[in-house]
């Protein structure tokens, strides 16, 4: 399907494609044409020898390509924990008062990106520090876009201890 295909657009006008969480990023001012270097990604994440959950995961950065209509668009990160056995199959918010845990926190801005049009995709990096994780399961990290219904990218990471199964 090409991407003039009307059954393609989003109604926002924008689309994300390459959400990694990773541990690592460099970016070679010298060749920027080679852009964004990305190590460490993270498609899980399990205590250190003789620990349990809950545990907190220190310094995480999140990689992404977005493209489409230009202009400029504001943005979060969040994370949820998806349901699992004994829940009540509704994404589990991680944030206080139970509302999503998301980067930059909700007192905080969100983040702004320019989407330019002449580049084939554009590229970003957030750093979000330490990341909490209260049990073992299956997150999901969610790009939303300021006035979308759904999150734009959906990645996945396993939380996973010695004792899990």
């Amino acid at each position: 399907m090409s991407t003039d295909d009307p059954a393609y657009r989003d109604p926002l006008g924008i689309h994300a494609r390459h959400l990694l969480t990773c541990r690592t990023l460099w970016y070679d001012w010298q060749r920027p044409e080679a852009g964004f270097g990305v190590a460490g990604i993270c498609t899980r994440v399990e205590p250190p020898d003789g620990a349990t959950f809950p545990q907190v995961f220190s310094r995480f950065f999140v990689y992404f390509q977005l493209w489409g209509d230009p202009g400029e668009y504001r943005l979060r990160l969040r994370l949820v924990r998806l349901p699992g056995e004994g829940d009540t199959g509704e994404e589990i918010h991680l944030g206080e008062d139970g509302e999503p845990l998301e980067f930059p926190a909700p007192d905080k801005p969100p983040i702004t990106v320019l989407v330019s049009g002449l580049d084939f995709v554009e590229e970003y990096t957030l750093p979000i520090g330490s990341v909490p994780f209260p049990k073992s399961g299956v997150y999901e990290y969610q790009l939303w876009i300021e006035g979308g219904d759904e999150p734009i990218a959906r990645e996945q990471v396993l939380a996973r201890g010695v004792n899990d199964e």
